[in-house]
């Protein structure tokens, strides 16, 4: 009789398991379903953008601009990707119809008939190597004085925030031993407002940072530094343009490193490069995946799906996914943003929009588009190899994860401690993407000036023992 009633009662148990999951995967094939047909459809309509802005570039500047929708030329292969730091990604974002790769090869073989209609990247690549430069800015960007202000200058740099040390009487001294040297990377559609709106008026109130010169710079195509259109963005170039307008313009010879997000990417290349100069390296919310063969589409997959909710997911999609829609947003968001940035005002009645705001309208798409693919997903490739060069010379690397991290894996920081001990990883208790310095500037300032202190006590006693 026993054996009977639990017979029974089993049996309800595993038809409700089997109702939970029949449910699950109804409910996960009702939201694929508009997921396809949306993803379809603007597939469809970046395929018909190709076509417009190929006829509105050649009619406005003379020359129609290169894109990704078609196929890599015989002369583009994937050792010159690897070699020019080029994501798969760029290429691997192939449409789902026959019918668009054939409207877009049409309107190539048309528009190839016109004197100026440049094909693919493949040629873009050849014309910056003969030294052949596309100046000013494209009509869908902004034209705006602070836009292109750096197009005046013969040799135009980074714009950089310099915090000197208090010691220091003039711009000179950040070239001498007597304090300590500190480099700042944002991320993303970010800028140096980032570090110095949030962290450098913490880092002041302490008094510790009187000892530090501070620099937070705007990367490359990001805030108020220069945005070319005859770059692509790669990660190598990301780093010589810091390594020209930081480290050789004020002369470091040592320096610590800290870095948000994406900026992570290129602060362990930075470090890898120069391994002997910097002292410690601080990662807040890497995007870390370990590193293999088309890494790069597993991170776009991760970091940015085809996602119809919630509607930032969405833009997220469209913006890494659709070349010539990502453009439009832009030609609607940026070209405009000082419009935008009035309007803002006016609503809210604020004096100041959020710099984060700011920061995100202030590219152009050129410059966002090549970085998204090319260091930040193609970037993350490198990472591994970076970081087996700074481990195998014991250089101090720390790592801050939010808990609650929605734009990186949050458990990336454990996975690079699994494969490199060394790593010291803080993982912060309901923090997110940014909220992990946001509202805790104080307790992320008392951590940098530790971490800073110790390192370079270290430094000090290695070079004693390596002296004896």
């Amino acid at each position: 009789m026993v054996v009977a009633d639990m017979n029974t009662t089993s049996l309800p148990l595993s038809t409700s398991f089997f109702l939970r999951k029949w449910t699950r995967k109804c409910t996960k094939n009702l939201i694929s379903a508009p997921n396809f047909l949306v993803f379809s459809y603007l597939d469809f309509i970046d395929s018909v953008f190709c076509v417009v802005y190929r006829y509105l570039d050649l009619l406005l500047e003379g020359e129609a601009s290169p894109c990704y929708c078609r196929s890599k030329n015989k002369s583009e292969t994937i050792n010159d990707d690897e070699e020019n730091g080029i994501s798969e990604t760029l290429h691997g974002r192939q449409k789902k119809l026959k019918e668009m790769i054939d409207l877009i090869e049409f309107v190539e073989k048309l528009l190839n008939r016109n004197k100026g209609f440049e094909a693919g990247y493949g040629d873009f690549n050849y014309r910056k190597k003969v030294g052949i430069h596309r100046l000013g800015n494209r009509w869908s960007d902004c034209g705006c004085d602070s836009c292109i202000s750096w197009m005046k200058v013969d040799d135009p740099k980074l714009h950089v925030v310099v915090k000197e040390a208090s010691s220091n009487d003039s711009k000179e001294n950040t070239k001498t031993n007597s304090s300590e040297n500190v480099i700042f990377i944002h991320g993303i559609l970010s800028s140096s407002s980032f570090w110095t709106k949030t962290l450098f008026p913490k880092m002041s109130e302490s008094g510790k940072a009187d000892n530090y010169n501070m620099f937070a710079v705007d990367l490359l195509g990001h805030g108020r530094s220069p945005k070319p259109r005859d770059n692509l963005y790669t990660l190598r170039d990301h780093v010589e343009w810091i390594e020209k307008s930081v480290v050789s313009q004020f002369g470091l010879n040592s320096f610590h490193l800290i870095a948000h997000s994406m900026g992570s990417i290129i602060a362990l290349a930075l470090a890898a490069k120069h391994s002997k100069s910097v002292k410690s390296i601080t990662l807040v919310a890497p995007p870390y995946f370990p590193s293999k063969d088309g890494v790069e589409f597993t991170v776009i997959n991760s970091l940015t799906p085809k996602r119809l909710w919630p509607p930032e997911a969405f833009l997220s999609s469209v913006m890494t996914w659709y070349e010539h829609l990502s453009r439009s947003v832009c030609f609607i968001l940026c070209r405009n943003h000082r419009t935008w940035e009035s309007l803002v005002k006016r609503v809210t009645g604020a004096r100041d929009v959020n710099f984060m705001f700011l920061d995100m309208i202030k590219i152009t798409h050129h410059s966002g588009w090549h970085t998204a693919h090319n260091v930040l997903y193609r970037g993350v490739k490198q990472m591994d190899k970076n970081l087996e060069i700074l481990m195998k010379l014991r250089k101090k690397v720390h790592v801050f994860m939010g808990t609650r991290d929605r734009s990186v894996p949050p458990d990336g920081g454990d996975k690079m401690k699994n494969k490199f001990p060394q790593v010291e990883v803080n993982n912060i208790p309901d923090a997110g993407h940014r909220s992990v310095l946001f509202n805790r500037e104080d307790v992320l300032a008392h951590d940098l000036f530790q971490i800073w202190n110790n390192s370079t006590s270290s430094s000090i006693l290695n070079g004693i023992v390596n002296c004896n």
